[in-house]
């Protein structure tokens, strides 16, 4: 992105106020995610990414931008922090984050890694080897033919 005008940062400012814990609410449109968007240089971009390229600089590729106060209409440079992908799935609060920071089973055994056909997957050998044996016990004892 190049860098702004007078008039172009007079129109970006115009567009957020003053909100609680010192969040700067975007009041423009937001997009179906919650973000704010903002017409620059005849491409519509995230608010937040404008923001953060005014007062702090470049994003460089394969980084994105988190909200460290977690309101995605926030748009207040000390609230942003750069983060590769990774960093930023791992940091949030889905399951897939929650899940990725997981060490041990609900039973307090160590996960094991596997790679399966196409991605790794964690499990727990050890209650994996219970419930093949509780299985096992199972079909035994349902088994009535006597060849």
């Amino acid at each position: 992105m190049e860098r702004f005008t007078q008039e172009e940062l007079n129109r970006f400012n115009r567009r957020w106020i003053e909100g609680k814990n010192g969040c700067r609410l975007w009041q423009g449109y937001l997009d179906r995610d919650g973000y704010g968007t903002f017409f620059f240089k005849r491409v519509s971009r995230r608010a937040h990414r404008v923001a953060y390229f005014l007062h702090i600089g470049d994003i460089p590729d394969n980084m994105v931008i988190d909200h460290i106060c977690t309101v995605r209409n926030c748009v207040n440079p000390s609230h942003l922090r750069l983060l590769t992908p990774r960093e930023n799935t791992l940091d949030g609060r889905g399951v897939g984050a929650i899940n990725a920071r997981k060490t041990h089973c609900i039973k307090g055994h160590p996960l094991n890694v596997n790679w399966g056909k196409r991605k790794k997957q964690r499990y727990c050998s050890i209650c994996q080897a219970e419930k093949t044996r509780a299985l096992v016990r199972k079909w035994a004892a349902e088994d009535t033919v006597k060849c």
